[in-house]
């Protein structure tokens, strides 16, 4: 079978970028969907052509206004998650250790997506983040070279 042939049938995976953003007291920075739902960590769909580090980058200066200093080395954990619901595709969600910004640095949300941003402790992340999302940010927030691998299996739903 050629290559080509191969590429045609391969799944892929949809892939997501995200970034870790502190501040001094170990705080992380997160946002909230204009259309509602957990709070998040600043990211988003990679887009085609475009590696997770870029988008992860694109991702902050489009959601917050700001541009991140981060580089392959701060990857911070990679997580395959299977799909949840027959239709759906598995994807791949990336996650950078991002800067420690003053937390009066100034943000400049994306309206028509984001609707608030804060500063939330570590000890809040459960209940603010969705569950599979405070999984992926154990250990120290700024630890580059040191990313951690997971998958994620549900049954899915009829």
């Amino acid at each position: 079978m050629s290559l080509a042939a191969v590429h045609n049938r391969a799944p892929g995976h949809p892939m997501t970028a995200g970034v870790l953003i502190t501040d001094p007291a170990d705080r992380l920075l997160i946002v909230h969907s204009a259309r509602g739902g957990p709070w998040h960590l600043p990211g988003g769909i990679v887009e085609h052509g475009e590696s997770p580090l870029e988008a992860a980058r694109r991702e902050a200066r489009e959601e917050l206004g700001i541009d991140i200093d981060i580089r392959e080395y701060d990857l911070f954990a990679v997580e395959w998650l299977q799909a949840t619901r027959p239709g759906r595709r598995d994807r791949l969600a990336f996650l950078f250790a991002g800067p420690v910004l003053d937390p009066d640095s100034p943000i400049s949300l994306q309206p028509d997506e984001l609707d608030m941003w804060r500063w939330a402790a570590r000890s809040e992340l459960e209940g603010l983040l969705h569950p599979a999302v405070a999984r992926r940010i154990v250990g120290p927030l700024q630890t580059p070279g040191a990313a951690t691998y997971l998958e994620t299996r549900t049954q899915r739903k009829p």
